[in-house]
């Protein structure tokens, strides 16, 4: 048995060799097809993670980085910055500037190490000034660069960018644009997003939406942000610091299960107390790695089945 252990780790040292002289000598591709047969055997250490990130960019898959950080982050595989700085490079490569503005401004409204908040800034300019200069090369002139018709054939994500470019830029000229689209979309993420648009822009017009089946009239320059719900002040913060004492390598899995929910039923909220859905996320969060939650009998059943609800209607496409 000693044989057997001492010869697999020769075996790992001689590839890891292997790996080194790979990128060293600029064979980026070799490294890529090496590294994900030494990642079968053993956890690469962090040093060679980057290697392979730096080695997918210079190859031109940055595709490949956003599916491999995710699973990675999902996973809780630790090296949570590494895995997120590489996630935001790669959505730049792949000029999904929205996404990292949005990732990049809940990161920064965390408890982050000072070093990392630094690049994820750094990201985040690079990412709004890529936005800045697209919207320069369009040549604006009087009229709106998108109009209703090219608004209505866009895919989802190009309508969620261009509301993230608005927004960011307090662009009210595409107020009554984006009036004339929320009674036509169905789709909750995009409702609130136009939402959090016409909120930017100080719409005082009430405007009529449906979610959940009930249709609500609400004045967009009196609705809250993200941020400012108590759903995000107290039950994901609360949350959160309890994930990152308990369980931090799966801090980000639930900012980003309880982030979607916001997000998902925004602007309505649930009429149930707080520290029961604090206490029944935390229980959900723990029945998933399948450990026990001390204060269990705090999860209350209404909080628990409206979390519940919140998923299956996701997962339904709404």
């Amino acid at each position: 048995m000693t044989d057997k252990v001492s010869s697999h780790r020769r075996f790992l040292k001689k590839a890891e060799h292997d790996l080194e002289k790979l990128f060293d000598n600029e064979e980026y591709a070799s490294f890529i097809g090496r590294f994900s047969q030494y990642a079968k055997h053993a956890d690469p250490e962090i040093e060679l993670v980057e290697k392979y990130y730096e080695s997918r960019l210079r190859t031109d898959d940055a595709r490949a980085i956003v599916d491999d950080a995710l699973m990675s982050m999902n996973e809780g595989a630790g090296n949570y910055e590494t895995h997120m700085y590489y996630l935001l490079t790669a959505l730049i490569e792949l000029g999904r500037y929205f996404e990292v503005i949005e990732f990049s401004d809940h990161l920064m409204a965390e408890n982050i190490p000072q070093g990392f908040r630094i690049e994820v800034a750094a990201l985040r300019h690079r990412a709004k000034k890529a936005l800045d200069e697209k919207q320069e090369e369009s040549g604006r002139g009087n009229e709106p660069v998108v109009t209703a018709d090219d608004f209505r054939a866009m895919l989802h994500y190009e309508k969620l960018e261009h509301l993230a470019q608005w927004t960011d830029g307090q662009d009210a000229e595409y107020m009554d644009l984006v009036r004339d689209a929320l009674f036509k979309t169905e789709d909750y993420q995009l409702i609130t997003f136009m939402l959090l648009y016409l909120n930017g822009t100080g719409d005082d017009r009430p405007v009529e939406i449906e979610k959940f089946n009930e249709k609500i009239t609400v004045v967009p320059a009196d609705l809250d942000t993200l941020e400012t719900l108590e759903l995000s002040r107290i039950v994901l913060s609360s949350v959160l610091s309890e994930m990152e004492e308990l369980m931090p390598e799966f801090q980000e899995s639930a900012r980003a299960m309880i982030m979607s929910h916001i997000i998902h039923c925004y602007p309505l909220t649930p009429d149930i107390n707080t520290d029961s859905l604090i206490d029944s996320y935390l229980l959900i969060l723990h029945e998933m790695v399948n450990l026990v939650y001390e204060r269990e009998s705090f999860a209350a059943e209404e909080a628990m089945e409206w979390i519940r609800s919140m998923e299956s209607s996701i997962e339904a496409g709404n």
